[in-house]
């Protein structure tokens, strides 16, 4: 299902990126997508399986970002949008997640896209997605791209939250990946970038190798954590990408499992962080 829908919307991004492709204006296209996708069952164990996530009724946020991805790179794709497509960095992620959904349930989607924001290393597109069911809000996510080095003249400006300085704690767990774990996850979340699938489309794109999706890493990370707040804050920002193969750390390094906790994935030579995670709880 995933693999189907997906596949034409990179080619379609791919056509837009060579030279002679269309060129739009600086504006971003006022158009969204509306969906509803049910939770199946089998679908949802092949993600879990993938991420290390119990299969439980209640289903993982990272699963519910799966689904509204093709309607999200649908919109990014769009030839009017004036940044290509292919080449924008996924670079933070935050998700309210309002209340459980459960296997079963059928999810009504409704995703946008915002900005474009000024980046102190580009230009930066948000993909909003909120999803209810039976009318009941369950969920808000905002996924940021920047497109590096491209610069919009009608861009706005955006607040940018520093990073706190990040001192490699002593890892709770090693990852040891391979390349395989992209053809995985790609068949679990229908993302096929070739970035994560073929070594030499990662160099066209300036990595040295294969680099793992990064939702894979943070979808795995809070299935580590197992939070059981019933309704909270999921932040995440992508750092170094990690390369294929590898081993990496993981550890909480505040809070504790099945709570509020603050989370990363990183490299255990260097200590810089591939991902840092966070769950709090919802304030009104």
């Amino acid at each position: 299902m995933a693999k189907d829908s997906m596949l034409p919307i990179y080619g379609k991004a791919l056509l837009k990126a060579l030279p002679l492709g269309g060129r739009t204006g600086p504006d971003l296209p006022k158009r969204s997508l509306d969906r509803s996708v049910p939770i199946e069952a089998e679908a949802y164990a092949g993600f879990t399986s993938v991420v290390g996530a119990g299969l439980g009724n209640i289903v993982h946020p990272g699963y519910l970002h799966v689904l509204g991805f093709p309607l999200s790179m649908q919109l990014l794709s769009d030839p009017e949008v004036p940044l290509p497509m292919m080449g924008l960095v996924h670079v933070a992620n935050r998700v309210d997640v309002l209340g459980p959904v459960h296997i079963g349930d059928s999810v009504d989607m409704h995703v946008e896209l915002a900005g474009p924001f000024q980046h102190p290393s580009g230009t930066t597109i948000e993909v909003l997605v909120t999803m209810k069911v039976d009318g009941e809000p369950k969920l808000s996510e905002t996924s940021t791209y920047l497109a590096k080095g491209k610069k919009l003249p009608n861009a706005e400006p955006k607040v940018q939250l520093e990073r706190e300085d990040f001192v490699a704690p002593r890892h709770t767990a090693l990852w040891r990946l391979d390349p395989i774990i992209g053809q995985r996850y790609a068949r679990a979340s229908g993302d096929y970038n070739p970035i994560h699938l073929n070594g030499l489309a990662a160099k066209g794109f300036g990595f040295p190798r294969l680099i793992a999706h990064g939702m894979y890493g943070a979808s795995r990370a809070l299935s580590a954590v197992d939070t059981r707040l019933e309704s909270y804050r999921w932040d995440v920002s992508f750092a170094k990408p990690v390369l294929l193969p590898s081993t990496v750390g993981f550890a909480i390094t505040e809070g504790q499992r099945h709570e509020a906790a603050k989370f990363a994935v990183f490299d255990l030579k260097s200590g810089k962080p591939h991902i840092l995670s966070e769950v709090s709880e919802l304030r009104e």
